[in-house]
């Protein structure tokens, strides 16, 4: 029973914030991302894009918006998140994106610091952004 509720719960969150987009600013050369290098870049295991310019992670502070992405792009939950960064950033090699409590900020940053790359759900997608990943 308790599986059959946590899929329901997943289902309705995802449906309430409808598909889930990687952007970035629509100046930006990137035009397109794997999933694996979405993963790389937001678990920080890589600093750069497929052409050598410099990727910075920024996304919302904790919603349910920000579970259900690491969840889809690396299959970790929460709990298991907290536990990579607090690893990575204790040994020096990485600390999670810059985060944010409004969606403004977001935009705003995301369209001032070149490189900038974050994930929104597509309803919040502006014309100053460009969509770099869709989830299926």
């Amino acid at each position: 029973m308790k599986p059959f509720i946590t899929a329901l719960l997943l289902l309705l969150t995802q449906y309430s914030y409808g598909q889930t987009v990687v952007v970035v600013g629509k100046n930006s050369q990137i035009e397109s991302l794997t999933v694996q290098l979405v993963e790389n870049i937001f678990l920080a295991r890589t600093t750069r894009f497929p052409n050598g310019d410099k990727a910075q992670p920024i996304e919302l502070k904790d919603n349910v918006l920000r579970d259900n992405f690491y969840k889809n792009i690396s299959g970790k939950s929460s709990k298991q998140l907290y536990a990579y960064w607090t690893t990575l950033v204790f040994t020096g090699k990485g600390k999670p994106p810059r985060a944010y409590s409004d969606s403004k900020d977001i935009q705003a940053k995301l369209l001032e610091q070149p490189g900038s790359i974050t994930y929104l759900p597509l309803s919040q997608v502006t014309d100053e952004m460009k969509i770099v990943y869709s989830f299926p």
